[in-house]
């Protein structure tokens, strides 16, 4: 990505996150999400607590990836739609 391109990458997913910690839907399925964590760690091994951290470590690099990718084809889609350059 560009400097800018990065820069409103950035503001996007700092500042304007807060709006969807707001939403209720987020809220319910983040709740929903760690509650499912909960239960599936309470009765693993230390081992594999260990292993499931780096399985979710890498699991969200590899989000950050897409999303990444998907702020580019925005980007892009509006540049042809409007013919400006982000």
């Amino acid at each position: 990505m560009t400097k800018l391109q990065e820069r409103l990458y950035q503001y996007i997913a700092e500042d304007r996150y807060a709006d969807l910690t707001a939403d209720e839907a987020f809220i319910m399925v983040r709740r929903q999400l760690n509650e499912a964590e909960a239960r599936l760690t309470a009765s693993m091994t230390g081992e594999q607590k260990h292993l499931f951290s780096r399985y979710m470590d890498e699991e969200n690099r590899i989000v950050s990836l897409q999303l990444r990718h998907i702020f580019r084809e925005t980007l892009t889609i509006v540049h042809d739609i409007l013919n400006v350059s982000l």
